[in-house]
């Protein structure tokens, strides 16, 4: 049987069946040296251009395109050691870091992915070869994705408490080893188990609070680069830079000097994330957490009436 193979350990049989992985590995191979050659170019941009109206625009589009570019590469490492294991007592779903033990005694069934409603599809970022995250169809429930195949190469393995979406690169010989498998009868209770990093299970991520404070407080800086990038052209070429405590301009300088500003605040945002994300997570601390986000953005606001005063 073609992508199905058996191996005997002493005690049980294990099934294993490896998912096709060549466009999944092809298109985020592909993606991540897109994603590098741009940063990259905006790299260079930033090197070598003027200050202008484009270069909050270059600093943006690197800043959001490296998690992309780190995301991607996780999903296409993940892809490497991706492949189902069952017995008669259960089913293994290994994905990248991710362990998935479905017991046989909730499995309900095994549905064709072409006998469902078209387009079905998981939520979020995925790319063909690559199908990973949840989903829903009225036939089955709610569906965690764990596939590399499209529709018509799917099997959802259905349950009592929704669906599982994956793609065996032999669908027939899988269908007829797990059947077969599932007639033998359960030898051992299994418990359903997900063995994943922990860092899956963090409340920060679902934590609406944590969430406006920390972008808000990403988002001021960059508010401010872009107001001192907009002044920049019409600015002398001599600024003041800094004012005593009578208002007089004791420092002076090139306008580049106004960007160590949103600089400083990039870095106050930076070190107030981090640490308020580990009183958040390893502390259980949230209160203290909202504190060092919301402090972050009162720096802003103080660099910001600064930023306004040396402008004027």
């Amino acid at each position: 049987m073609n992508g199905l193979f058996i191996i005997h350990p002493s005690s049980f049989r294990l099934l294993m069946s490896s998912p096709p992985r060549t466009l999944g590995l092809a298109v985020g191979l592909n993606a991540m040296m897109v994603l590098a050659a741009a940063d990259a170019l905006f790299v260079f941009i930033l090197a070598r251009s003027p200050v202008n109206l484009l270069t909050p625009l270059w600093i943006i589009l690197l800043a959001f395109s490296l998690p992309v570019l780190a995301f991607v590469a996780y999903r296409t490492v993940a892809l490497l050691n991706a492949q189902y294991l069952f017995t008669q007592n259960a089913l293994v779903i290994v994905w990248g870091p991710v362990r998935e033990i479905i017991p046989m005694a909730d499995i309900t069934g095994l549905v064709m992915g072409g006998d469902l409603p078209a387009d079905l599809a998981p939520r979020g970022l995925w790319w063909p070869g690559c199908l990973v995250g949840r989903g829903h169809t009225k036939a089955v429930g709610d569906l965690t994705y764990y596939a590399t195949a499209s529709q018509q190469g799917q099997i959802i393995v259905a349950t009592t408490q929704g669906g599982y979406v994956i793609s065996p690169l032999d669908i027939d010989g899988f269908v007829r080893a797990f059947e077969e498998e599932g007639r033998k009868g359960i030898t051992e209770p299994i418990a359903h188990e997900m063995h994943r990093p922990p860092a899956y299970d963090w409340l920060v991520w679902r934590d609406r609070w944590a969430q406006a404070l920390v972008m808000g407080g990403l988002a001021l800086p960059f508010l401010l680069l872009v107001a001192i990038a907009f002044r920049y052209p019409g600015l002398p070429a001599t600024v003041p830079l800094h004012f005593d405590t009578a208002g007089n301009a004791d420092r002076m300088g090139s306008p580049g000097g106004l960007f160590i500003l949103p600089i400083i605040g990039g870095l106050v945002w930076l070190v107030n994330s981090l640490a308020g994300g580990l009183l958040h997570v390893r502390s259980g601390q949230r209160p203290a957490a909202y504190l060092l986000w919301a402090g972050s953005a009162l720096v802003q606001l103080f660099l910001w009436v600064a930023a306004v005063g040396l402008l004027a």
